[in-house]
């Protein structure tokens, strides 16, 4: 072989080599990640510590915390109320997605479709309100819009920061035959 050839072929062994102990570390390490995902779903104790990492508050009756997700850097809890269909969810984001509401806003939705299975609720902006949470000034979207069903839901939206600094998001929604005003209103409310 002549020395070209060993130089050609010693580099595609060591790309081949890198390649190899990345799929054995993927191998070994992405089924615990995903392990420990799956086994904080589901959570009620995990739901209640992330959320009040990110805000304080107190729920209304018939309000419970379900479960939390904490995956690399971006952290979620839900809370159901009253109606099956009806959930709150807290949401902090790494810190490299500071300043981009857009798209914190669409995993939040993209997160709330996965959970609910409500896949296509088409939302438009009805309205918006200020209101304190952790001490600073927020403004609250609300969005209403139907899915493919023609069932009605209300959507509650806002962008915060969480205690740790870092980005946050509030987001409630609900079938709007549901929607319980007294109970959100009492959680938002406990948010400052």
């Amino acid at each position: 072989m002549s020395r070209n050839t060993k130089i050609v072929v010693g580099i595609i062994a060591g790309i081949l080599g890198v390649c190899c102990i990345i799929a054995i570390v993927a191998a070994l390490f992405l089924p615990r990640v995903f392990e420990n995902f799956a086994e904080s779903v589901d959570d009620p104790a995990a739901a209640a510590e992330v959320a009040n990492d990110i805000v304080d508050y107190d729920l209304p009756a018939g309000y419970d915390e379900q479960g939390a997700m904490n995956f690399l850097g971006f952290r979620m809890a839900f809370i159901t109320g009253p109606s099956e269909q009806s959930m709150i969810m807290l949401a902090e984001f790494p810190a490299s997605l500071a300043g981009d509401e857009e798209q914190m806003q669409q995993q939040m939705r993209d997160a709330f479709a996965n959970q609910t299975g409500n896949q296509n609720v088409n939302l438009e902006f009805v309205g918006s309100e200020e209101v304190t949470i952790n001490g600073q000034e927020v403004t609250l979207g609300t969005y209403e819009g139907s899915d493919e069903n023609g069932t009605s839901f209300r959507q509650i939206l806002g962008v915060f920061e969480a205690k740790s600094g870092s980005p946050a998001m509030l987001m409630i929604m609900g079938p709007a035959s549901n929607w319980d005003e007294g109970g959100i209103s009492r959680f938002i409310d406990s948010l400052e």
